[in-house]
């Protein structure tokens, strides 16, 4: 009885959390991207880079905040770390280094609604701060929200 009280308060959980995840795509970098609720004032970004060698495993996790949403459009900003933690079995730093996103969000097509178009520019600085670009991003994202 234990376990299927275990069970389904997993399940009832599960399905909360899935209603509420934003998974995004960015086909020029090469990354995916899992977002909490981007309706929100604050959600959270986890980007991972696919097409890569396990050893060269970045990932970037951000806050973000909305600072203008409609109907339509969400403007957003927030700032962000880049790391790799399998350096970590080579004792080098996981920490590759910081960024800023600027973001647009495009959404609530008139047919498909949970469909998003992202847009977004990236100031990136290495972890010892003497080197650096601005990056672009362009990509799609589905909204699994209720």
């Amino acid at each position: 009885m234990k376990n299927i009280i275990i069970i389904l308060v997993f399940l009832f959980v599960q399905k909360s959390l899935i209603g509420q995840i934003v998974v995004g795509y960015f086909p020029f970098q090469s990354q995916i991207s899992i977002n909490s609720n981007t309706d929100k004032i604050l959600f959270a970004d986890y980007k991972l880079e696919t097409n890569n060698f396990l050893s060269n495993l970045n990932m970037e996790i951000s806050p973000k905040i909305n600072l203008k949403k409609s109907e339509k459009i969400n403007y957003y900003t927030g700032l962000g770390i880049s790391i790799n933690p399998i350096n970590s079995f080579s004792n080098l730093p996981i920490t590759n280094g910081y960024f800023v996103d600027f973001g647009i969000r495009y959404k609530k097509f008139e047919r498909i609604k949970n469909l998003q178009i992202i847009f977004e520019l990236s100031p990136y600085l290495n972890r010892e701060f003497d080197g650096g670009n601005l990056r672009s991003r362009i990509g799609i994202a589905w909204a699994f929200v209720k």
